[in-house]
């Protein structure tokens, strides 16, 4: 359905906003110790959120305020890319951008943050709610597939609570970052007016037709028939529960409770022994799996900032569900549930599985760090594209793509998309060519990938009353300690020591405590034991930390969906699969083959913000 814009639309042409003033504001600079130094060559997230700050600020429209490509189509000469669904999932990037921004320290396109923050204060309307608009953008109806039928009418803004959660999250990480009234006044300004629009039905809440489209007056529960509809509701109950977190507005965590019980109580989305429901009428039928974590990711966040743990079990029996319905060894976890056709994985389920094993585990419920250990390894960083040299070879046999200028762009659309999440992936494959029109990325996967990258560059240390625990083995600059990590090459974690500290470090799930030595300037330290954490003692600054233990070399045979695979496992890490992919093969890692460590001189950044999200 296109949108009627008359013939005379151009690309470029002015974006009918519902607001034409917006307050001034400024955007602090991401303020930060940098220095150079030489660092194991092994997954680094600081260099993963640099690679990020690329896609979140390049895959966009300069000619349309910045506004996100959502399909990008790699089987196609030259490759596209697409306006689809972007005005549901922009203000993901929103949210994530500045996260990425505070671990890496990356002024890449700088432009972009402003514009999008103008944007969202252009969308504002007198009652607090968020537009989205229709002119100048003539793909704004590519989405209707989302939309019940005779529901649509031709009207010049859109009301998308499913955007409006994300973006509620984004105005509280920048209320965050400047401390400004005017991000805080119109994110509760924001939570009123969705609470204005809400079906209210005392206990319950929901959106009417759908959390994609709102008709003001309608009650049509489209979530009932379509319970995954229903369950987008989730997004603006995670919004909701960040506001809370950061001001305190008693509005939002109301409505957030009115949210989930909608989706727990009413749609029963995901069952009480963790099932995640049917994405349609009846269990039997296929799961969309990224909207049951995301959902059990919403419901956590509520627990963790009101401290009501009456679901909480529940939310951990999901977990687990999702464990056990895809592999543990790569975190490899499908796009669809009880669904016969697919064989791909989807990178939001694998960063939400990721955010709520950490979360999980570090709330006390569980013990979940060698399972994101392996995974974050694997899969999720396998799923980071960090190589276009494959993109040519894949449409290399096909005619020339046609292209409408109209919501595509070919230029630079392989060299843009560095730092993007793989969104139908195989288990040793980045990309499906048989599948999806040949899309290679929808950029929602990047949206949730993205911010998955500081929920794990955040818990790999934590620090409190002081003492530094070392949750997760991987490179970390920080401004209590460096942290360098020599795994897979050998087993060997270096600590150079900033601030005094009671240091504890967490050993990996092959190792026994008999084979672990610690040296603090060289010389052995005694350790004392607290679960899987050696606990290391006072530290002081100059203390140069090492902690050493044996690798392990094994050989797995796991089965993915319909296929069988050997891997080939050093430590956590895949070094080999067997089968390779055929377009962009994953785990080709022989240099973690050597047991001598490879060095790179890297920037590090330590950030003056420290922004628990």
């Amino acid at each position: 359905m296109g949108n009627e814009q008359g013939s005379n639309w151009k690309r470029g042409d002015p974006i009918g906003y519902i607001r034409q003033e917006i307050p001034q504001f400024s955007v602090p600079a991401y303020r930060g110790e940098r220095y150079l130094t030489l660092a194991p060559d092994t997954l680094d997230l600081q260099e993963r959120a640099a690679l990020a700050v690329n896609v979140l600020t390049r895959a966009t429209d300069p000619l349309a305020d910045y506004e996100i490509y959502f399909d990008v189509f790699f089987k196609a000469r030259p490759p596209l890319m697409e306006h689809n669904f972007s005005d549901s999932c922009q203000s993901k990037f929103m949210e994530a951008l500045p996260l990425m921004r505070i671990i890496s320290g990356s002024d890449l396109n700088t432009e972009v943050d402003r514009r999008w923050m103008e944007v969202a204060l252009h969308q504002l309307g007198p009652d607090g709610l968020a537009y989205a608009p229709n002119a100048g953008r003539p793909w704004t109806y590519v989405r209707s597939h989302f939309i019940p039928e005779g529901s649509q009418t031709e009207t010049g803004h859109q009301i998308i609570p499913f955007y409006c959660g994300r973006l509620l999250s984004a105005m509280m990480v920048y209320y965050r970052r400047d401390g400004s009234p005017l991000w805080r006044d119109a994110a509760e300004r924001l939570v009123d007016g969705l609470a204005q629009v809400a079906v209210d039905r005392g206990s319950y809440a929901f959106y009417a037709p759908s959390s994609h489209w709102v008709e003001k007056g309608s009650t049509y529960d489209y979530g009932r028939e379509h319970p995954l509809m229903g369950a987008h509701v989730s997004f603006v109950a995670l919004g909701m529960a960040h506001v809370y977190r950061e001001t305190g507005y008693e509005p939002a965590i109301k409505l957030a409770e009115k949210l989930i019980r909608y989706t727990l109580e009413e749609i029963r989305y995901i069952e009480a022994d963790g099932r995640f429901g049917s994405d349609r009428p009846g269990a039997s039928q296929q799961a969309h799996f990224h909207m049951h974590t995301y959902a059990l990711l919403a419901i956590l966040e509520y627990e963790c900032v009101t401290g009501d743990t009456s679901w909480l079990e529940q939310v951990q029996r999901g977990f687990e569900y999702g464990i056990a319905h895809g592999d543990r060894l790569l975190g490899y976890f499908p796009e669809l549930l009880r669904n016969d056709e697919l064989q791909t994985s989807e990178l939001c389920e694998v960063a939400d599985m990721i955010a709520l094993g950490l979360k999980l585990s570090a709330g006390g419920t569980g013990d979940y760090w060698d399972d994101v250990d392996r995974w974050v390894r694997n899969m999720f960083a396998e799923g980071q594209l960090q190589r276009i040299d494959w993109i040519e070879r894949a449409a290399a046999d096909l005619p020339p793509s046609e292209i409408d200028e109209s919501c595509q762009t070919s230029e630079q659309v392989a060299e843009r998309n560095l730092g993007a999440f793989a969104s139908w992936p195989k288990a040793n494959d980045w990309f499906d060519a048989d599948h999806f029109y040949g899309r290679g990325i929808m950029h929602c996967c990047t949206g949730n990938g993205t911010r998955a990258i500081y929920y794990i560059w955040e818990h790999i240390l934590s620090h409190d009353d002081g003492t530094l625990r070392l949750n997760l083995l991987l490179n970390r600059a920080s401004p209590w300690a460096d942290v360098d990590s020599h795994i897979p090459y050998r087993g060997q974690v270096d600590v150079k020591v900033k601030q005094p500290v009671d240091l504890a470090m967490r050993i990996p799930e092959w190792v026994a405590p008999a084979q672990v030595r610690v040296t603090v300037g060289g010389a052995d330290r005694p350790l004392r034991w607290d679960g899987r954490y050696a606990d290391v003692g006072r530290v002081k600054p100059g203390d140069a930390v090492t902690m050493t233990f044996p690798m392990v070399d094994r050989t797995d045979t796991v089965s993915i969906e319909n296929g069988t695979y050997r891997l080939t496992r050093k430590g956590n890490e895949v070094v080999a699969i067997d089968p390779p992919g055929r377009y962009c093969p994953l785990y080709q890692r022989d240099h973690y083959r050597q047991n001598n460590t490879r060095w790179r001189e890297t920037e590090r950044f330590v950030s003056q913000e420290q922004l628990y999200w």
